[in-house]
């Protein structure tokens, strides 16, 4: 055989080997590719077809499995890529998150936490923050504090700690970098001066003459102090706000009012941490916490993140002097006895059943009660009863301002309390309506029922942990009677 023909023997024996081999392949890889698509490929042989296949990459199937919506073949595929690839890792825990598996979305962020993905740190700190871990949040992002969005939760997460080291120490990369914004909102809320004796002093901000009463807000994170700053909006719109005035909220560390409750349980809180707070020129304290029940004690109202605006003017109008129209504990002291003169603009507990002429014991009876001058003459506030007289205005009148039983004190037999209207209010429920006429009544003598300052709330709890000198000194120094 001439060396010409062999020379093409040759050839075409290559060729065809060639595109045997090519065959091959794109069978190979055909195949592979349906496994897939049927997710059922390995991890060797994923190894494979992305030695051999030098067309498409494992991401552009990825991308192309999520354009056709094909689900179950790139989670298969994807878990096979992930501890390869921190993207991928990080986009399964972001799609175990949105379908809330939690414990799945957060093994996936850790591993491409271990390849160096900053969004995954950024993204399980949120999670953990979410889930009150506080004590892993700090070591995810610590290393990372240069990037804007792990900073600021460094900064949500010291407020909810109480970290005054750390809010003081890296204040200026705050200020100076993308997250100046939120600097300014944290210095709006007094929080770079918290818990200091060395504080902006209020004493020159002109009092709002129209208000009976200011109640300067606090809260205990961002969270509380954005939704004190939200329920101040809301309430403005309130005929309450026409007499209370509430100043923008500042921040307080949980350590510092350490409140003591259940997340079941009324609001609870350690009141001489506010000895400390030197700025503050209200008569009344408002303190917003992450849970627990409303309440107000004495010259401190609390709530908490989740109160809408309806408890919060519920809490304020006991401030004003309301009292409660649902049943009281049957220990409550205004439900012991007989009222010795009026205590509240709504509430009066007076005997029910009486003996005598009706024209005087009606003006007895009207000498006790603080909405008297808007009682009409024509309106019966007591009817004929086998025992003498019933003190109630007849269910004829309910439209009427009169004197209508309250449930108030209901769980003491021997006491009735009543109340100037028939129907129900926000003093019973709090999605009711707060009468104008109890706004009316009020500013008949609107300062007469206040609550003590918060001052005695200082010294109250300064005497139960024995200084009574201080205690005492608190109570001299109150610029409110």
């Amino acid at each position: 055989m001439s060396a010409n023909k062999k020379i093409k023997v040759t050839i075409i024996s290559l060729v065809s080997l060639a595109f045997i081999i090519l065959f091959s392949l794109l069978l190979f890889i055909t195949d592979f590719r349906g496994k897939i698509a049927n997710a059922t490929i390995t991890r060797q042989q994923l190894s494979l077809l992305e030695s051999f296949d030098l067309i498409t990459d494992t991401k552009a199937r990825l991308t192309e499995l999520l354009a056709t919506k094909s689900h179950r073949a790139w989670l298969h595929l994807a878990k096979l890529h992930a501890n390869n690839s921190a993207d991928t890792a990080y986009q399964l825990a972001e799609y175990y998150r949105q379908h809330n598996a939690i414990n799945s979305a957060q093994l996936w962020y850790q591993v491409a936490i271990r390849q160096q993905h900053i969004p995954a740190r950024i993204a399980l700190a949120s999670r953990y923050f979410d889930q009150k871990k506080y004590a892993d949040i700090k070591p995810l992002l610590l290393p990372i504090i240069d990037n804007t969005q792990a900073l600021k939760i460094l900064y949500k997460l010291a407020l909810h700690k109480g970290d005054m080291l750390f809010i003081k120490t890296y204040k200026d990369k705050l200020a100076s970098g993308a997250n100046h914004k939120f600097y300014r909102e944290l210095e709006q809320f007094s929080v770079f001066s918290a818990n200091s004796v060395k504080v902006i002093s209020e004493q020159n901000i002109a009092p709002n003459l129209s208000c009976v009463i200011d109640v300067q807000l606090f809260a205990t994170n961002l969270t509380g102090l954005r939704h004190g700053t939200q329920l101040i909006s809301a309430f403005e719109q309130h005929t309450l706000a026409q007499t209370i005035c509430l100043r923008k909220p500042k921040y307080i560390a949980a350590d510092d009012v350490n409140c003591q409750h259940q997340p079941n349980e009324k609001i609870t809180c350690n009141a001489t941490a506010w000895v400390r707070q030197k700025s503050i020129n209200t008569r009344y304290l408002g303190l917003i916490v992450e849970v627990g029940g409303a309440n107000v004690d004495n010259g401190i109202m609390y709530i908490d993140q989740a109160d809408n605006v309806d408890v919060l003017v519920h809490e304020l109008s006991h401030l004003v002097g309301f009292v409660d129209e649902y049943p009281l504990p049957s220990k409550h002291q205004k439900c012991q006895q007989f009222q010795q003169a009026p205590f509240a603009h709504n509430l009066v507990v007076l005997s029910e059943y009486y003996q005598g002429e009706r024209n005087i014991l009606r003006a007895k009876i009207l000498s006790q009660i603080p909405w008297r001058s808007f009682i009409k003459d024509s309106t019966p506030i007591l009817s004929k009863h086998q025992k003498g007289w019933r003190l109630s205005t007849p269910k004829k009148y309910h439209d009427e301002i009169g004197v209508f039983t309250s449930a108030s004190c209901d769980k003491q037999n021997a006491i009735q309390a009543f109340k100037p209207l028939a129907q129900r209010t926000k003093l019973q429920y709090f999605e009711l309506v707060f009468p104008d006429t109890y706004i009316d009544i009020m500013l008949l003598a609107p300062r007469r029922y206040l609550m003590p300052s918060y001052h005695f709330n200082v010294s109250r709890d300064l005497v139960e942990k024995g200084d009574y000198s201080k205690a005492r000194e608190v109570l001299e120094v109150t610029l409110f009677d």
